[in-house]
This record gives C-alpha cells, structure tokens and sequence, in this order.
C-alpha cells in the first residue's frame, strides 16, 4: 500500500518568516502567482484566510535561485 503523502500548510505571516520578507511581500507574490497559494473562505469585503502550501515555498525557492 502506498502512503498518502499531505502538505501542511502555511499562513501568510509564517511563510514571510521563512523567506525573510514582509507579509505583502507574500500576498504580492501569490496575487502575481509565482507562490501557489489557496483561499479559505468567501469574506463580503476581502477574502481571508490565504494558505500556502509548504511545497509551494519549497518549489517557490528552487524557482528563484541564482544560477
């Protein structure tokens, strides 16, 4: 049997910890989507609850290193 394999996911202020920049810095770049990232919930002025998977940081990382 194989194993089922789940991402934790990540809020936006964690995922700005791990990258050493600031939260809209993470908003930014899940809006323009160079970070995968998923809404949670159907807010009537702003949508909350913005959840990035933890591969996507991974993947987010590998993308952008400098040759």
């Amino acid at each position: 049997m194989e194993a089922v394999q789940t991402d934790v996911f990540l809020k936006a202020p964690e995922v700005a910890g791990r990258l050493k920049v600031h939260v809209t810095t993470v908003y930014r770049l899940a809006r323009s989507g160079r970070l995968r990232a998923h809404h949670i919930g159907q807010g009537t002025v702003r949508r909350r609850g913005l959840r990035i998977p933890e591969s996507a940081v991974e993947e987010f990382l590998r993308d952008s290193a400098v040759a």
